[in-house]
């Protein structure tokens, strides 16, 4: 019956349809008539409460669109435009990938009305409005549609027909040999339409396909600008949750904050490479609006900015730091976030940071695996601002299970040694039993050690003096030092381990913790021509300074010609603490190029070793390369964020020595 109903010419009456309907719609169908608008109004709202079938639509859909067609082709009937609107849902217009089951036969039934297109030229807007979302549900059936689409749009007057024209073609248009012609067709809309509406909508569109053409920049930022300060992409207004079944797209769209918008200022600052300045102005500008959407959009782009590239940021992350007290709580979490991922160069901000922290919800989030520090926090910890560490301390007692607590606590040392008794306290509160899984206890037990030792060294021995030999407790008992003297005869027990990893660990440890730098230096010796562990081996000679003294020949060997660049430079760093020969820092010029994540480690030997006139032209290069030292495609942690700014404030100490 339906397959027979889709191929009938359209009706004369409204009774040779409804026998096949439910018995709602009739009455429905028959009220979209009436003279009274309320009624009108009602029954469209009734019809797309009754339409929806899952993701498909009920059978009466493919019978009623004939009849409901010719009420929009009936210029002297009311609501045309809103019918005109039901049909292009009820085929779905706003679902172009669903072609199977009643939706595909209510798309054929569609694409045989002979009048559709033609009201793309109708005296009513709203109708050709109508039209040209409606014809998005045939845009796959109907030949040569964008064509007649790109035809009306150079005489359409109506910059909102015109708008929906265009949202139109690019679907006609998204395949087949269409494609490519449709994305210069955008990017020339975008650089030459007088209608800012027009150009924004082209430009979003344009930029949200794959590898878009050329375009004007400045003439794209100057839309992008204008576009934020009108508001078009404010939210539309909210759609009915009683009709949303069906009109899933059409509310997803709506629901986006910006839709589109931070595209096209993804694809402008694109253009704009490694020209940080650029990047920042346009940032800036956008900071400086007052709508939350411009804002929000540009807290999170300079994100990838600052990671990536160096520059001058004071302003930009003064300007964030107001916005933690911005009314719209969106922009406060975007300002946080861009404060979280960027290390030291958060730093200008600390001060509204901590007035934020007077609000108890920024100290812990409830992340996927369970409680987290909240941003806040972590930005004061990364920085290493003592004014953390009491709300660090107390979230020992309130959420000491928060993810990284006890890691940015460590992070502090020494200067967080009034944690200690705190610290102890929890770890000899701790059992077994307060978890539910083994693990979870010795993790947390493996967190509160750290921490401790890191703070409290001397005080930590005590409980290291039970734990269980593992790499990870060798590495403690190495940073507690002599207090940790008892456990000697056991750590030399694992300087023959087989794994190397063991056998490192338990060198370090007796060097710190009895003080026997001829047994660490046996083991450190059998690893230095071992790829993997090399590094590792020859700083652990470093750490042994004079003590390993008579071995400098034998790290001499280690930088010979074509060795790893990181092998290089340990090696003359080690040489440099062993026999306080400067010599092998004066060759690093090489490493320096060929391995850019040795520059901070180089840069400090240098500094040190006084090593500035022979650091100069490379010093010089680096703080004249836009890139950080680190960036990658991938993001960055705010600790790596860090070691560039310190690898930058090094070569400027390198820089003054030299002119000095």
């Amino acid at each position: 019956m339906t397959g027979y109903v889709a191929k009938q010419a359209r009706p004369a009456k409204i009774e040779t349809v409804t026998e096949t309907l439910s018995s709602l719609v009739p009455p429905a169908l028959g009220e979209l008539t009436a003279a009274d608008p309320v009624l009108r109004h009602g029954a469209i709202r009734r019809l797309y409460q009754l339409a929806p079938d899952g993701e498909d639509v009920q059978p009466w859909v493919v019978a009623a669109l004939p009849f409901l067609m010719r009420i929009a082709l009936d210029t002297g009937a009311a609501d045309r435009g809103r019918i005109l609107h039901l049909v292009g849902d009820l085929a779905g217009a706003d679902r172009t990938w669903h072609m199977a089951g009643q939706t595909l036969l209510a798309k054929r039934a569609l694409a045989a009305e002979p009048g559709l297109a033609d009201l793309l030229a109708d005296d009513d807007a709203a109708v050709r409005e109508a039209a040209a979302y409606t014809l998005r549900a045939v845009a796959r059936l109907l030949p040569g549609l964008t064509e007649t689409l790109r035809e009306q749009f150079t005489v359409e007057t109506d910059a909102t027909v015109r708008v929906t024209l265009l949202k139109t073609s690019v679907i006609a248009g998204s395949t087949g040999s269409d494609h490519e012609v449709t994305k210069l067709w955008l990017a020339e809309v975008a650089d030459t339409d007088e209608d800012l509406y027009v150009r924004i909508t082209a430009l979003t569109e344009m930029t949200a396909l794959f590898n878009p053409p050329p375009f004007d920049a400045g003439r794209a930022r100057e839309t992008l600008l204008g576009a934020y300060r009108a508001g078009l992409n404010r939210e539309q207004a909210p759609i009915d949750d009683t009709v949303a079944p069906l009109l899933a797209g059409r509310r997803m769209a709506a629901r986006k904050w910006t839709p589109g918008f931070h595209q096209v200022l993804s694809a402008v600052r694109a253009t704009y490479r490694d020209d940080v300045h650029a990047h920042l102005g346009l940032l800036e500008q956008l900071l400086e609006l007052d709508g939350r959407d411009a804002r929000q959009d540009a807290l999170y782009q300079a994100r990838s900015v600052v990671q990536r590239l160096r520059g001058p940021y004071t302003a930009l992350v003064r300007r964030t730091a107001e916005l933690l007290h911005d009314r719209d709580p969106q922009v406060r979490a975007a300002a946080l976030r861009l404060l979280v991922g960027i290390g030291e160069a958060a730093r200008p901000a600390a001060d509204s940071v901590h007035v934020a922290l007077a609000h108890r919800s920024l100290w812990v989030t409830e992340g996927v695996q369970g409680p987290a520090l909240g941003p806040a926090v972590q930005v004061l910890a990364e920085l290493r601002d003592e004014r953390a560490l009491p709300i660090l301390e107390r979230l020992l007692d309130e959420a000491p299970h928060a993810h990284d607590l006890h890691f940015q606590i460590s992070g502090y040392g020494s200067r967080a040694r009034r944690l200690s008794r705190t610290l102890q306290r929890r770890l000899r509160g701790l059992h077994p039993e307060m978890f539910a899984e083994p693990w979870r206890y010795d993790a947390h037990r493996v967190a509160l050690l750290n921490a401790v030792t890191a703070v409290a060294p001397q005080e930590a021995a005590d409980y290291l003096a039970r734990e269980p030999f593992t790499t990870t407790t060798l590495g403690l008992l190495a940073r507690s030092g002599r207090a940790s003297a008892g456990r000697a005869p056991e750590i030399r027990g694992f300087l023959t381990s087989d794994d190397p990893s063991t056998a490192l660990a338990a060198a370090r440890a007796i060097w710190h913790v009895a003080g026997d730098a001829e047994s660490a230096a046996e083991v450190y010796h059998r690893f230095v021509d071992v790829p993997e562990h090399a590094v590792a081996a020859i700083d652990g000679f470093a750490e042994l300074g004079i003590s390993a003294a008579k071995h400098a020949r034998r790290l001499s060997a280690a930088r010979r010609r074509g060795a790893d660049s990181e092998v290089v430079v340990a090696a003359a760093n080690a040489l440099w603490r062993m026999s306080g020969n400067p010599t092998a820092a004066w060759t690093l010029g090489r490493a320096w190029q060929e391995a850019p994540r040795t520059r901070p480690r180089i840069a400090r030997l240098w500094a040190e070793t006084g090593s500035g006139r022979y650091a100069a032209r490379y010093v010089r290069a680096e703080l004249a390369t836009v890139t950080r030292h680190n960036a990658n495609h991938h993001g960055m942690l705010p600790s790596e964020v860090t070691e560039d700014e310190q690898l930058l404030a090094l070569c400027r100490e390198l820089t003054a020595t030299t002119r000095a």
